[in-house]
Formats: structure tokens, C-alpha cells, sequence
């Protein structure tokens, strides 16, 4: 499903069936990625049924190559540590499932060349696994390239506990839980610890880690209502000053709320439904470990919260609990990479060169250093330099809510514009395969636009089939270093196919005046017929099948097939005398034609007994019963035939009539 919309909304998804519920937030299309890690629980089996650990990934442009390496079993034999690769189109969606009851495919890659979508979780499991009430979980992925380095958690209502997973996205790194301890695990890429927590902490990693947050079964948390659900949890790195959450009360959710964190200095600065905290006796606790921030759970009632904060911003989370039902996803956040460099690579001599920070003040405060002596405090600015070379560039940002400051350096290129070819124009016949190529640029990456759209960074472009829809104008720009090339022009033109008809297979009577068939494909440039012939018209005198290839003015071949069947009108003739008398002239009766394909002759005397029987489409009653002569007189004829009509059908006919035998 695609979602459009003409301002900017909100868009979560709750999945929800008896005793079955979960939510997920669903990102926008510029916050997807390329690389993931898939988080999901343990699978269950009940007897002989397995109820999987599953993600499922969704491509957005077509001829997305994903790549994903499991982390364990999988439905269709594939083995922990194992890696392929599937082709999708825009829409298209590829599964995967975990094979067994304790397989679990947390820790499963996903790495893409054009951006994806990865939703992951559990048809119904237990959280604990030993917990019988179990539930489904169901989450979007967050892209690697979004993942945080610190986040606050917040117990869920009611719950004797939470079981918390940290996933890391690098090797070598170091994660620290701090609550009333503190406790310190060391991950390895894709690798994730577990463990169970009642309070509120501060997880932070010296690389970018994720942090979901499972709710247990309401039999574990003795809470009466509730399941399990899953959530993947905001870093404080990417919090926002606006959050708009719907709190479902879809198949019987009877409890909701919110689970709030932002900077204590901020609490005064939140409204949430347009009043303040204060008004509606939100009480916000400082947060043990750093008491810069604080968090809140907040029973709410079902349907639309909005939280504004005109300080830092917020992070939230809605859930909610039913009858062996629970729900919970995210608010949302600023889903920008975290660690990449803004930094621009390059440009044109004298070409304007956009710089943008990516973020935006009160919050973020900026310093610029472009390396040809200019500087600038604002967050996006255009800058032109008028000399080659190399240009160390510095850009150093303050976030001034987490107090945390960030260095980006990059040395920048400045080049002389230069040019790149393309392939000379093309025609081509539908169906046939068609490449166009850039020239070869060292250090070049390349962006081709053509019709309908269309848009590719490869530097070769293939069609297998081409078709005529594909026709058009291509356009080729190379970037070297951030400089792009003088764009390059190629020209498709896709033909239609030629359109031969020989008509539908056909008869042949050799016997009749027309005894030949003519075939004639229709007006082309050239013809070649089966036996080689290049004739305009083809005369067919035998059966058989007959074939044409033809080609039109562009060249393009096509070709058409008949089947011509020789096959007469059955013609019949039956006389009303005979003399069987053995002089050689009529002296036998019968049913005298062609093409007959079965016969069933029966004559009877006056009183209706039967004196001649034949199914042999030739045979003849020579007048006699059982070896001896009949009587002269009348006598009564049936016969049951089959044969061709003029169009080739078959038909049956039941005829009768009288015979006169003479002596």
C-alpha cells in the first residue's frame, strides 16, 4: 500500500485480530535506508505447528537488489550465517520466516542498493518464551544509518518488568545500562544483549546501537490485562518538538497511554492535546542515571494525542492493554543519518556549490570553515570558489539540548567541468535487447533520467525486452569528485512489432472446384515461408502447416502460423431400386458417397423384421437373407450417418426411407 498525502501526517499501522494485537509506526519514504538488522523473539511451537520469527522487506523502486544474511533456520532451508539475494520491483515484497520453535532471526542483515522497507516480528510467541499468553509483534526497522548512541527507556504501566534487547550495528561495541547499577556488555555487529528491567534507565554505546522494548504477557506481569508487544525505542539524539499518535482502541483495548521523555529544563515548555503537563498533573520524574532528563507514563484515552514542545523537543511512545491484547510504536522522530558527513565532496570551478548542515537552529548552532578563508555561522548557505585545488572544509555543530558537539572535516575538490558520452541513438524492435553505456570517467558516479520517469545510477543500462513504452529521450550527467558533467544525450526509438495474419487454421478439398487455398499475410517489406519462398501470397494445395516470417519497414520481424486440413463436404446418395439379379448392374443397395466417417445401415422387411445390418461405411445389401434371395417388394431402410459439413464441423444425421427390390 502506498500512502500519499498533501502535508505532512502521521501514519502508524495497529494489526489486530481476536487475542492478536501490535502497532508499528510507519516511516516516511525519505527516512527508509539501505542496511538493516531485523529484531524480532524467539519463535513458538505448539505441537506440531511453528509460529515464526519473520521480517518482510518491501522495495520502493524497481530492480532492488537486497541483500540479507540470516542469523538463523529458515522456512525455506536456509542455514544460520547464510547469504542470497533476491530482485524486487516498486511494491513487491520478499518474507522470510524462521523454520523452527527456537529460532529466533534477531541479528538477521539487510543491505540494499536502493532504499527498502523492513517490517519484522513474530506471528504469536510468548515474551517471556515461558509466558503462555502469547501475542504477535510487529515493528518497522529503523535504518542503521538512524541509530543512536543514547536513549532514555520508560517501564511499561503495570508491568512487573520489561525485557529489553540492545542490538549493535559495528563490531567492538560497548553498551552501558545504568540504572541502579550498571551494567556493561560488549556486542559485535548484529549481535544483541538481552536482558529484563523494572526501571527507568539510560542505555548508551560508544557506536550506533538499537534499543526495543518488550512488554510481557499479562499472566507474567499480573497485571490482569495486557500481552506481549515489541517497540523499537527513539535515541534522545533524535527527538522532535511535534508528535501526533493515535492511541487505538481497536479489539477491545480498554487501557492507553504514553510514555514520555524529554529534557527536565523543557517539562514547563510541553503541551500535550494543547495544555500544559502541569494542568493536567502530569508529574515528570528526573531520570536516576542523568537527571537532565526526565520521563512520565501517562494514561491517556483512546484516540489522537499531540505533544508540542517549543524547547528540545520530545520523545514518546503510545501503547495499550486488553484482554490478552496489547499494542505499542513509537511517535516518531527526526530520522536523519546520524554520522553522516554534510560535508560536500567536491564541485565545478565557479559552479555554486550548496552546503546545508541538515539541522536547524535555536537548537543546533554552526560554524563553517570552507578552506579559501570564508566562514559562516548559518546552518545552509551557497558558496562559489574560483580556483582548482584541494579545500579543507570544517564544519563543527553544537546541539545545544544535549550539549553535545559534533566535528565534520572533508577535504573538497574543486575540478574543471568535463563531458561524458553516451552511446549514438538507437532503434529498435519490441522485445529485443537494447544497452546504452557513459563513457568510462575515472572516479565518476552517474545519473541517467529518461520518460516516465525513469532514473538509474548505473553507469550501463540494459533492457532484456524493450518495449515501445520505453521509448524516448536519455539523459546522462557524471559527477566526479561533486562535479557534474556536461550532460549527454541518447535517443530510443522502440518499433511495434509487424502484424502477419494468416487467419484461422483452415479446410482443403482437393475434389472440389477450388481445390487450392491462398494465403496472404497482409502488405510487408519482405516474407520467407516454410519452404524458403518469398512470395507476397503463398498458394497451399496440400494439407499441413504453413508459416510466414515478414518484415516491415524498420525491419522488425514477426511471424504467424496455419493449419490447413483437407476435409470435403460429405456427400450422400441413396437409391429406391435395386435389381439383384447378378447382370452386373444395380444389384446391390446402399449408401453410395464421400468423405463418410461412419455409417450404421438397417433394412426391414414389410412386417418389420430385420434382413440387413451393416457399420461399414461401404457395404452393400445384395438382396438375399441368410444366403437366400428375398422376395421382390418393398422393403424399409434406416441409416445413422456421420460426416464433415462444408465448414469442416462434423455432423450426424438419422435418415429413412424405402427400397425397391425388383426380380
Amino acid at each position: 500500500m502506498l500512502v500519499e498525502s498533501q502535508g505532512p501526517v502521521s501514519v502508524y499501522m495497529h494489526q489486530y485480530a481476536t487475542f492478536r494485537s501490535d502497532a508499528s509506526l510507519v516511516l516516511p519514504v525519505e527516512s527508509i535506508g539501505t542496511e538493516y538488522y531485523a529484531a524480532s523473539y524467539q519463535s513458538h511451537q505448539q505441537n506440531e505447528e511453528v509460529y515464526p520469527s519473520e521480517f518482510i522487506v518491501i522495495g520502493t523502486q524497481d530492480n532492488t537488489t537486497v541483500t540479507i544474511t540470516v542469523s538463523d533456520n529458515t522456512e525455506g532451508g536456509r542455514l544460520p550465517g547464510e547469504t542470497f539475494s533476491v530482485v524486487l520491483n516498486a511494491g513487491e515484497s520478499y518474507q522470510v520466516q524462521a523454520a523452527f520453535g527456537t529460532d529466533d532471526l534477531t541479528g538477521s542483515k539487510i543491505v540494499s542498493d536502493k532504499p527498502c522497507s523492513v517490517f519484522s516480528g513474530n506471528v504469536w510467541t510468548g515474551v517471556p518464551a515461558d509466558c503462555t499468553w502469547r501475542d504477535n509483534l510487529l515493528e518497522q526497522m529503523y535504518p542503521v544509518a538512524t541509530w543512536g548512541k543514547q536513549f532514555v527507556t520508560v517501564p511499561f504501566a503495570y508491568g512487573n518488568y520489561d525485557i529489553f534487547r540492545i542490538m549493535a550495528a559495528e563490531d567492538q561495541t560497548t553498551v552501558q545500562v545504568q540504572g541502579q547499577n550498571t551494567d556493561t556488555y560488549q556486542l559485535q555487529a548484529g549481535e544483541y544483549a538481552e536482558y529484563t528491567s523494572s526501571e527507568a534507565t539510560l542505555v548508551s554505546g560508544d557506536k550506533p546501537i538499537a534499543v526495543i522494548q518488550f512488554s510481557i504477557g499479562s499472566n507474567c506481569s499480573n497485571h490482569g490485562v495486557g500481552d506481549p508487544s515489541m517497540v523499537f525505542l527513539n535515541s534522545i539524539e533524535q527527538i522532535r518538538d511535534t508528535v501526533t499518535l493515535y492511541n487505538s482502541p481497536f479489539e477491545n483495548i480498554v487501557e492507553h497511554y504514553l510514555n514520555l521523555v524529554a529534557r527536565t529544563d523543557d517539562v514547563g515548555n510541553i503541551t500535550l492535546d494543547g495544555q500544559t503537563l502541569a494542568a493536567l498533573s502530569v508529574v515528570m520524574q528526573p531520570l536516576a542515571a542523568n537527571p537532565a532528563f526526565s520521563f512520565a507514563s501517562i494514561e491517556v484515552d483512546p484516540g489522537d494525542h499531540t505533544l508540542i514542545s517549543v524547547g528540545c523537543g520530545v520523545n514518546v511512545i503510545a501503547y495499550g492493554y486488553g484482554e490478552m491484547e496489547s499494542y505499542a510504536y513509537s511517535g516518531g522522530a527526526n530520522f536523519r543519518p546520524l554520522d553522516a558527513n554534510p560535508i560536500p565532496i567536491g564541485g565545478c570551478l565557479h559552479d555554486t556549490i550548496s552546503f546545508d548542515a541538515g539541522l536547524r537552529p535555536p537548537r543546533y548552532a554552526f560554524s563553517w570553515d570552507l578552506g579559501d578563508g570564508f566562514t559562516t555561522t548559518e546552518a545552509a548557505f551557497d558558496h562559489r570558489y574560483n580556483a582548482l585545488g584541494n579545500y579543507p572544509v570544517r564544519l563543527i555543530i553544537w546541539d545545544q539540548c544535549l550539549n553535545l558537539v559534533d566535528t565534520f572535516t572533508q577535504t573538497l575538490l574543486i575540478t574543471l567541468r568535463q563531458a561524458v558520452s553516451v552511446s549514438p541513438d538507437i532503434e529498435a524492435c519490441k522485445g529485443e535487447s537494447v544497452t546504452i553505456s557513459a563513457s568510462d570517467l575515472a572516479g565518476a558516479t552517474y545519473l541517467w533520467s529518461g520518460p516516465g520517469g525513469f532514473v538509474s545510477t548505473h553507469q550501463n543500462l540494459s533492457w532484456p525486452a524493450i518495449t515501445p513504452i520505453q521509448s524516448g529521450t536519455y539523459t546522462a550527467v557524471g559527477k566526479i569528485s561533486g562535479c557534474a558533467t556536461f550532460p549527454a544525450y541518447t535517443e530510443i526509438v522502440v518499433h511495434e512489432l509487424p502484424q502477419p495474419n494468416l487467419g484461422p487454421d483452415s479446410l482443403l478439398c482437393p475434389r472440389s472446384e477450388v481445390n487450392t487455398y491462398t494465403l496472404n499475410p497482409g502488405d510487408f517489406e519482405a516474407y520467407r515461408w516454410q519452404d524458403q519462398s518469398q512470395v507476397a501470397e503463398y498458394i497451399a494445395v496440400d494439407e499441413g502447416l504453413y508459416w510466414v516470417d515478414v518484415w516491415d519497414e524498420n525491419g522488425c520481424s514477426a511471424a504467424d502460423t496455419i493449419r490447413i486440413r483437407e476435409r470435403c463436404p460429405t456427400k450422400v446418395y441413396i437409391p429406391n431400386a435395386f435389381s439383384p439379379n447378378s447382370d452386373g448392374i444395380n444389384d446391390t443397395f446402399g449408401v453410395f458417397g464421400t468423405d463418410i466417417i461412419s455409417l450404421e445401415l438397417l433394412i426391414f422387411d414389410r412386417w418389420g423384421g430385420q434382413v440387413f445390418e451393416t457399420a461399414d461405411v461401404n457395404g452393400q445389401w445384395d438382396g438375399t437373407v441368410r444366403g437366400k434371395p428375398v422376395t421382390a417388394g418393398v422393403y424399409a431402410w434406416m441409416a445413422r450417418i456421420t460426416g464433415y459439413l462444408a465448414t469442416g464441423e462434423v455432423y450426424e444425421s438419422l435418415l429413412s426411407g424405402d427400397v425397391t427390390v425388383l426380380r
